[in-house]
C-alpha cells in the first residue's frame, strides 16, 4: 500500500495501462495494490507515438502524434488491475492533455 502523503508519484502524471480498461493518462491522486485513481484522466483508446517514437513508454517520453491517435474527453476515474504506471515527461504530459478528443462521427 502506497501512502499517499510519502509516495513520490502522486501529483505526477502517468500514463496507465490496464488488464481490462485499456490505458489511460492523467495526474495520480492516489494508488494502492493494482488500484489508481487519476484526474483529468484521458483514455488512449488508440494511441501512436510523436516522432516515429514506438511503445508505451515513448508516449509517456515523447507523446502522442495527434493525427493518428483517438484521445478520450477528460474525466476522474478509478482503475482497477493496473499493469504499469509509467511517469511522463513535461513534453508528454502537454501533448496528451492537449490531444483533440476523439469523436465518432
Amino acid at each position: 500500500m502506497a501512502e499517499t502523503a510519502t509516495d513520490p508519484w502522486i501529483g505526477k502524471y502517468v500514463v496507465v495501462r490496464t488488464r481490462d480498461a485499456g490505458v489511460h493518462a492523467g495526474v495520480l491522486k492516489s494508488r494502492n495494490g493494482r488500484e489508481c485513481e487519476l484526474t483529468d484522466s484521458r483514455r488512449l483508446w488508440y494511441w501512436k507515438v510523436a516522432n516515429n517514437g514506438a511503445f508505451l513508454s515513448g508516449v509517456a517520453t515523447i507523446g502522442l502524434d495527434h493525427a493518428e491517435s483517438k484521445v478520450g474527453a477528460p474525466i476522474d476515474v478509478l482503475l482497477t488491475e493496473n499493469c504499469e504506471i509509467i511517469a511522463c515527461s513535461d513534453e508528454a504530459a502537454q501533448s496528451i492533455a492537449q490531444a483533440p478528443t476523439y469523436e465518432v462521427r
